[in-house]
């Protein structure tokens, strides 16, 4: 018997293994640069909030300002949440019903991180290999907007609690916010102090645009002013002269190198000749070698600000040039959120009417070079 000639069926191949690189903790980092971006977006998107106010969301009721959100936007931005098991997506909703998922709380508690690193700086680490030479011929933009509101979110869970336990043991009468971003500080201040009044001052006219916009919807415009101003260049001005403390959260690293900082923080004393106390916070410098008990933040910030070159001091350099510029540290409070930050209470040496010729001089050199 003659065997058939006609054409067989190939057996049917194996399914191809993916490469083993593309699924792992490596590929990991490329979704988890994805989902990073979509809890940013969510933020501005108001599906946070949302989800933790009601617990649900539709899909399509997602809004940025008053426009809709486009649905295949909506779809992938929701994925990317999925993926890492922030939200839980309803398929069998026809409108995608999106729930909280098991990591929704910790999301939602460190938005203003996510927010932070894509929104406010996200350009600076796009330019990261421009950035790495040691030169200031690349431009990029920091969204200073975000950088206020994500600082805000930042802080509110323990930074902001701390000065207020802090200023509740204060005799204050005016309070002045250096960098006061959106002005949410000196409003909760005056709102827990009724006959304190205060002035807020940032360099950055969004920042500034939008503090106004704060204050005066909460009302307190009759008790407080903000301006734009320069803090490395501050003189005595009226607005001034009665301020007995003064805030500044997490932008004391823009005064060093420590040179400037000392100049700085020296100046700080005869532009508030009634000042009392001073309470500045920021990150410091970690001294440890990155692991896997690394906390968010420490990485991003300690990158941006070297692309940036921006000096990052440590607690000890910190207590250097207070000594060097004529302050006292009362105390130094520490927090984990966020992580590596300090709230140093300072008081002034002396009183900035006695100080020395030297330092009069070096304020003086200083605000001259910077003409």
């Amino acid at each position: 018997m003659c065997a058939s000639l006609s054409p067989q069926p190939a057996p049917s191949a194996a399914p191809a293994a993916p490469p083993p690189a593309t699924i792992g903790p490596v590929a990991d980092i490329f979704s988890s640069y994805v989902a990073a971006s979509a809890i940013s977006a969510a933020v501005e998107l108001g599906l946070f909030d949302t989800l933790a106010d009601g617990g649900t969301c539709r899909a399509d009721d997602l809004r940025r300002g008053g426009e809709p959100v486009s649905p295949w936007v909506a779809r992938a931005l929701l994925n990317a949440l999925a993926w890492a098991g922030i939200v839980e997506l309803d398929t069998s909703d026809p409108a995608l019903l999106v729930r909280p998922g098991p990591r929704f709380a910790d999301a939602y508690e460190l938005r203003g991180y996510f927010y932070w690193l894509v929104r406010g700086n996200g350009e600076v680490f796009t330019y990261a290999a421009d950035l790495a030479p040691d030169r200031d011929e690349v431009t990029y933009h920091r969204d200073m907007r975000a950088v206020a509101l994500s600082s805000r979110l930042m802080g509110n869970g323990e930074v902001e609690p701390l000065f207020d336990r802090v200023l509740g043991g204060l005799e204050l009468t005016r309070v002045a916010d250096l960098g006061c971003g959106s002005g949410g500080r000196l409003v909760r201040i005056m709102k827990r102090n009724p006959g304190v009044t205060g002035v807020g001052i940032d360099l950055a006219p969004a920042s500034v645009e939008l503090a106004g916009q704060v204050i005066a919807a909460e009302g307190l415009a009759d008790r407080l002013s903000v301006r734009q101003g320069d803090v490395h260049r501050l003189t005595p001005a009226d607005d001034l002269s009665d301020v007995d403390v003064v805030t500044c959260v997490f932008m004391g690293h823009d005064f060093w190198p420590r040179e400037s900082c000392v100049r700085v923080l020296t100046n700080l004393r005869i532009a508030f000749p009634n000042l009392r106390t001073m309470l500045l916070c920021d990150v410091v410098r970690s001294e440890d070698t990155p692991g896997p008990d690394t906390p968010i933040f420490r990485l991003g910030f300690e990158a941006a600000h070297a692309l940036m070159h921006t000096y990052l001091p440590t607690e000890a350099e910190w207590g250097e040039a207070f000594a060097e510029a004529g302050w006292t540290p009362r105390a130094a409070h520490h927090t984990v959120a966020p992580p590596g930050g300090v709230l140093f209470e300072l008081v002034p040496v002396a009183p900035a009417g006695a100080a020395s010729v030297d330092v009069v001089q070096a304020v003086t050199e200083t605000v001259s070079a910077a003409r």
